[in-house]
């Protein structure tokens, strides 16, 4: 028996897969939006899994309220203070050598989103807020890409099967975006491992199911939900919206920038995140040693680092900065300004 053949055998003799969908599972291209603890649990089924390739977006780095529940991170990444993306890629490669993962330590934002996207054959709703959900939203629906919506907080969770082209989507569900503030969110509320895993694994199983060929239709529209504390389990139907603006009328605001914000603070802990006016690349290490005065200063492939005694201040590649130690949003822009230009 062959490695290959030898490391997808269970799907092999399973009947609901066989070799043919294992062969389809590695000619599939998943795009997963967010590194954290939906991400990591289904990266790491979908890895494990054969899938052909997979792209990691996330636009954070591991710490220590992340252990609790992400799983392919250590403690060893947190101290190095490493990219979720880059961490959680090298993780996987460990497991599985054989598939392509590509790591990419940036935003999901409307100007790289269908860059990202590109030639994917599905999308894993994995991030931390409505404007990426609903940016992923239009996506699908404008590419005709399926993607499935998932989250998890307190002990409860759902998850949701859309396929871009036929049925409802996701502002048939959820209508317009709640006020910012309104909803509950992990540091406020807190969330349980064992529920994260729940939902990540029915995310997991509907993108194997999808792509293999087996019908999407048996679950599209159909809303999972649950709570993994009192053990109960509730399915209702979406319907599709015939005034709603994305699947039936075809505007996608979130595509189209409307929804972009130039600050914001980070959920679970101190900081503040800084987007650039324009998407451009940036001289990472020519910036560093204009930093040298600055403070600490740590240069690396995608990202660099400057530690003083009030902030730390990471800097991607795409000009996106998050500034730890800081709540204050506009001290955050004018540090920005200050280090690295408008």
């Amino acid at each position: 028996m062959s490695g290959t053949e030898e490391r997808y055998n269970r799907h092999h003799i399973l009947e609901a897969i066989g070799k043919d969908g294992q062969k389809r599972l590695s000619h599939s291209k998943v795009l997963i939006v967010g590194c954290g603890a939906l991400g990591t649990h289904s990266a790491e089924y979908l890895a494990r899994g054969g899938i052909g390739e997979l792209r990691l977006v996330d636009r954070d780095f591991v710490d220590w309220s992340n252990l609790q529940r992400q799983i392919g991170f250590t403690e060893e990444d947190v101290r190095n203070g490493t990219p979720k993306a880059l961490a959680l890629k090298k993780h996987l490669e460990k497991a599985n050598s054989a598939i392509t993962i590509v790591a990419e330590p940036t935003e999901f934002q409307f100007f790289n989103a269908e860059k990202l996207a590109r030639d994917v054959d599905l999308i894993i709703d994995a991030s931390d807020n409505i404007p990426t959900r609903f940016l992923i939203n239009d996506l699908s629906w404008k590419l005709s890409i399926p993607w499935i919506y998932g989250g998890a907080i307190e002990t409860r969770g759902h998850a949701l099967f859309l396929s871009g082209r036929d049925g409802p989507c996701l502002r048939c569900y959820m209508g317009e975006p709640p006020p910012p503030g309104t909803l509950q969110t992990c540091d406020t509320a807190g969330v349980l491992g064992p529920a994260v895993a729940m939902v990540s694994s029915i995310q997991a199983s509907m993108a194997i199911r999808s792509l293999t060929g087996e019908d999407p239709d048996l679950f599209c529209g159909r809303l999972f939900r649950l709570d993994a504390w009192k053990m109960d389990w509730k399915e209702s139907r979406i319907e599709s919206d015939p005034e709603c603006r994305v699947c039936s009328r075809g505007s996608f605001d979130f595509l189209d920038g409307k929804g972009q914000l130039n600050s914001e603070s980070l959920c679970g802990r101190e900081a503040v995140q800084v987007h650039p006016r324009t998407p451009n690349d940036i001289d990472l290490q020519a910036l560093a040693r204009r930093l040298e005065s600055a403070g600490k200063v740590e240069c690396h492939p995608r990202y660099l680092r400057l530690t003083t005694e009030d902030f730390v201040m990471t800097l991607f590649d795409d000009q996106r900065a998050i500034f730890d130690g800081l709540t204050d949003a506009s001290k955050a822009r004018s540090l920005y300004s200050r280090y690295v230009g408008d």
